[in-house]
């Protein structure tokens, strides 16, 4: 069993940090393989070149993103980590995700159909945002956690489950109690 986790955050210090260092204590306790995948630490490029634009027929995929399709293909298991910025994902990977699940490797369509060419793959997605999370839940939607849940992994074929913290905006030790308990929940999810 291999895991993938896709960390997107500049920072290691606050709550997504502090998550990611509780989730590797949990998965080497358990002796889990995984890798990390840094995002800001690799200077990943999230601009989609006009090259790669994979339902014009003539594409063609850079070394970098065949890379990164390779290790999510040995993926059993995909972790993102990320912050909701402006009710959304930042950039580098919402690049990411434009650039690395393109059509044919993630996805493809057949009579017109969209096809998944992801499923089998489980993943957990975790995001804190600054905002209450009952503003951002019940006010706002959960859009930025429904577009990777449902509109990107969910489409792609992925099984997948978020997880959330609101005003995320300072790590306090009730924060701290909350994002071990999430890794909990997180790691029995993916580890049924």
């Amino acid at each position: 069993m291999n895991t993938l986790i896709v960390y997107a955050h500049p920072g290691h210090t606050g709550h997504h940090g502090y998550l990611l260092d509780q989730l590797k204590t949990v998965l080497d306790n358990k002796n889990i393989i995984y890798e990390v995948l840094d995002l800001y630490a690799l200077s990943f490029d999230p601009i989609l070149k006009a090259e790669e634009l994979g339902l014009r027929g003539n594409y063609k995929i850079s070394k970098d993103v065949e890379r990164y399709q390779e290790k999510i293909k040995k993926a059993d298991k995909l972790i993102f980590i990320y912050p909701t910025w402006w009710q959304g994902l930042p950039a580098i990977l919402k690049g990411f995700f434009d650039r690395v699940f393109s059509a044919g490797f993630a996805f493809e369509y057949k009579n017109g159909l969209p096809v998944a060419l992801l499923k089998g793959k489980t993943a957990a997605v975790f995001s804190a945002t600054g905002g209450p999370k009952i503003i951002n839940k019940f006010i706002v939607g959960d859009r930025g956690m429904k577009v990777i849940v449902k509109n990107i992994l969910g489409f792609c074929g992925i099984k997948t489950k978020g997880f959330s913290i609101g005003s995320a905006r300072t790590l306090t030790d009730n924060h701290k109690k909350q994002i071990i308990t999430m890794v909990s929940s997180m790691v029995s999810y993916l580890y049924k």
